[in-house]
């Protein structure tokens, strides 16, 4: 048992190690960069530029994603007037077909024998 717990020690340890290894190339190559010997105008320029570069990938990207945002929204809404309306159009319809059933002849046919059913079956309980 002791040894299974050594050896995922031992492997941790080495993940360790290559993690850190890893982590100084990366500092090491940036650094290595920003250090690098050139003229101090030449680098403030390089750097300004790669800022703007960046900012404008940044403003374009964002501009784009309120675009499909506000796309997408108008979409959403268009489709839940559309369906507001058909819900609007369908229960007007229910609502006339229950009324049409209401008042036909057939349906008070209907209500007077039930009606006079209910009336009957009371009486016979009592």
């Amino acid at each position: 048992m002791d040894q299974k717990y050594q050896q995922e020690d031992v492997y941790g340890s080495v993940v360790a190690f290559f993690t850190g290894v890893v982590a100084g190339v990366i500092v090491g190559a940036g650094l290595g960069m920003l250090f690098a010997p050139r003229r101090g105008e030449e680098l403030r320029r390089q750097v300004a530029d790669s800022a703007t570069k960046v900012s404008q990938n940044v403003s374009k990207t964002v501009d784009d994603l309120a675009g499909k945002g506000q796309a997408a929204y108008d979409r959403v809404r268009d489709v839940a007037s559309r369906a507001g309306q058909a819900v609007d159009r369908i229960t007007e319809d229910a609502m006339k077909a229950v009324e049409a059933v209401t008042n036909s002849e057939t349906a008070k046919a209907a209500v007077a024998t039930a009606r006079s059913m209910y009336a009957s079956a009371g009486s016979e309980t009592n």
